[in-house]
């Protein structure tokens, strides 16, 4: 009963949020004003005005604009995860540290190359987190002061564990695998942490999602030079809400991605006719672009879906937070191509939302 009223007080401020998603008009408007300096403006008098900051080149307030859409995105999911239940709040909060383990791949990245953190820190949604041991990482100058300052958080321990094979082949790529895993077993553990009518929304929304996520890292490892089908699987889940250890396994030793990826319910185009010694790493190259474009497409149409049923439970937050992210991704992409000098057709190309 208390989780009843938890969700029905957050369902009116989801849907309320909801409605000022842009709408059809607004994509169209902002697709079809021929430039960047044209599309900013536009963006101006909708609801992502206030994070564009002050007027500037065009290229500052791009730049500006995507952290911000970041940033926006993570005081969502908080402000939304203060009125659900306990187990549910976890789930929405790890779900939005998302982008934790990006920023913190972006520090290892800059670290690793010897670059200073105050380059990149103001891109990063690190400074608005209320968490210490965040805040230590400010100051550290080399990847072991990094793993020190996140010692008390989830992602210390997975550093700690790449560290030294890092060290040992000069290999970054070590530690965002780690990164990744970390979160990604994270975001099982909290799943599984659910019951009823919560747990079949996390797993139709996050979970699904996560198991093509897991074949389309599978194939990308296995088609980087000195990865080993062990390999492969030590990089990649074992529990995935898809097929799971099996499928990695069969992934690794050569299966067929287009057959992997059917038994998770995605379906491509016909594969094109292709030859000649490279055809192979080529139309895997291929695959693994339309699965994710695919998987996309199918994770947005289930958070649409999910507005259609049942109005309490988390799936309604969920869904929103997915709708939202989409959205900020569709606006990135248009915003860059435009930067490109794309036009109009070449820009519905590159956004999956479907704009008339």
């Amino acid at each position: 009963m208390l989780a009843a009223i938890g969700y029905a007080s957050v369902q009116a401020r989801v849907r309320a949020r909801r409605s000022r998603l842009l709408d059809e008009a607004a994509w169209r408007d902002l697709i079809d004003a021929g430039s960047l300096a044209r599309t900013l403006h536009a963006l101006r008098a909708t609801p992502y005005g206030d994070a564009m900051g002050p007027p500037d080149d065009d290229a500052a307030t791009l730049a500006h604009l995507e952290r911000s859409l970041r940033r926006t995105l993570r005081s969502e999911a908080v402000a939304l995860a203060a009125s659900v239940p306990p187990r549910a709040r976890e789930l929405v909060l790890w779900h939005a540290d998302a982008a934790l383990v990006q920023d913190l791949k972006l520090l290892v990245r800059a670290l690793w190359h010897g670059h200073s953190l105050e380059a990149v820190w103001s891109a990063t949604t690190l400074a608005e987190r209320e968490d210490a041991a965040y805040a230590e990482v400010e100051g550290v100058r080399s990847i072991p002061a990094l793993i020190a300052a996140l010692e008390r958080t989830p992602y210390g321990r997975a550093l700690a564990d790449a560290w030294d094979r890092t060290r040992q082949e000069g290999r970054p790529f070590y530690l965002e695998v780690a990164l990744d895993l970390a979160h990604q077993r994270g975001l099982v553990a909290r799943i599984e942490a659910l019951s009823g009518g919560d747990r079949e929304d996390a797993k139709e929304l996050l979970g699904r999602a996560l198991a093509r996520a897991n074949l389309i890292a599978a194939g990308r490892y296995r088609s980087l030079a000195g990865v080993s089908p062990e390999e492969v699987v030590n990089f990649c889940l074992h529990r995935d809400f898809g097929g799971g250890l099996a499928m990695v396994q069969r992934v690794a030793v050569g299966a067929s991605l287009r057959d992997e990826a059917a038994a998770l319910g995605v379906a491509l185009p016909p594969p094109p006719a292709s030859d000649g010694p490279n055809a192979g790493t080529a139309d895997d190259a291929t695959t693994l672009l339309e699965i994710e474009r695919a998987s996309d497409r199918m994770q947005r149409a289930a958070a649409r879906a999910r507005f259609g049923r049942q109005p309490f439970g988390l799936g309604l937050v969920l869904a929103y937070l997915i709708e939202k992210a989409a959205e900020a991704a569709d606006l990135v992409a248009l915003c860059e191509g435009e930067a490109q000098g794309l036009d109009p057709a070449a820009l519905r190309s590159r956004i999956p939302r479907e704009v008339p």
